[in-house]
């Protein structure tokens, strides 16, 4: 059966006792990581998995908290004796920085035994890998960048993953909630959503018609730690037919 396995929780800094975001997604046949905020190498030994295990990486966007992970594990595969291709998903724009950034850590392709092989967001509208189609879409959540800076950088995704038995969303981080409109045309079987870049009740208050079976929180900000049990009765309130539960590292969720 597949299963969601939460890795790493944490907002966009560092946070006692959990790691920065990173969720594998076990269909039972492939292992694919979505997200590789750090410690996640070490999060996944934890679970008796090694980074030889993972057969592909899906990077929502280039914030550190969800990339810093990235070269360990890569050097982790490496040393575990992986000899097969790895292909990374992720924004055009930060393979050749991340290339650039590998090479300079020694384990970029010109190093490893087995090929990296990159794929980014903007080529395709959705991409099959596996018995898996993730479809991309773009949010706002750079979107101050952009204002900053120009619109040629700075692009963040929401992943759909569509499995002949299930589909899961992925929210990455969001402006608001309404960057999952496109995504939310049919409900998922599990949304997992962030919770850092805006308030618990906006996010409930969007989903109240969206009519989502099951609800997985995450990303929260620190004034939520501790909060669980209140946030989860805020969300009953606008959710009552949806099953919500807050992530914490190292949780599984069967799909």
């Amino acid at each position: 059966m597949a299963e969601l396995l939460f890795l790493g929780t944490a907002p966009g800094f560092p946070t006692p006792g959990r790691g920065h975001s990173s969720v594998i997604l076990d269909t039972g046949k492939h292992r694919v990581l979505i997200d590789a905020g750090e410690p996640c190498s070490r999060s996944m030994l934890a679970h008796n998995l090694q980074a030889a295990d993972i057969d592909a990486v899906l990077l929502t966007h280039g914030h550190s908290d969800h990339t810093a992970g990235l070269p360990m594990l890569i050097q982790a595969a490496w040393i575990s004796g992986r000899t097969k291709t790895l292909p990374i998903y992720l924004p055009k724009e930060l393979i050749d920085p991340l290339q650039a950034w590998l090479d300079a850590s020694y384990i970029g392709p010109r190093f490893l035994p087995f090929p990296l092989e990159f794929f980014a967001w903007e080529s395709a509208p959705s991409f099959e890998q596996f018995d898996l189609s993730v479809a991309p879409q773009a949010t706002s959540h750079l979107a101050d960048l952009v204002k900053r800076f120009g619109p040629t950088r700075f692009r963040a995704y929401s992943l759909r993953i569509a499995h002949p038995d299930f589909q899961v969303l992925l929210s990455g981080d969001l402006g608001s909630p309404q960057d999952l409109e496109a995504q939310l045309r049919e409900p998922p079987d599990l949304m997992v959503c962030e919770l850092a870049h805006f308030e618990p009740e906006e996010l409930f208050r969007y989903l109240r018609e969206k009519n989502i079976p099951r609800l997985v929180l995450t990303h929260l900000p620190p004034k939520l730690f501790g909060q669980g049990d209140e946030l989860l009765a805020e969300a009953r309130e606008y959710l009552p037919e949806t099953k919500i539960l807050v992530a914490t590292d190292g949780m599984r969720i069967r799909i």
